[in-house]
């Protein structure tokens, strides 16, 4: 899933970390620019 939009995908889980993996898991683990996105949520929802 290279396009991949996260605003597209609406991820509502209240666990951060739970949400992080979902996150991952929608990637291609190829494309850096996802998964560093969903590192970003990460570390936003842990503040």
């Amino acid at each position: 899933m290279k396009n991949y939009d996260l605003k597209e995908k609406k991820i509502q889980i209240s666990d951060p970390i739970e949400s992080y993996f979902e996150c991952i898991s929608s990637c291609d683990m190829k494309d850096g620019i996802c998964i560093s996105k969903c590192v970003e949520i990460l570390k936003h929802n842990e503040s």
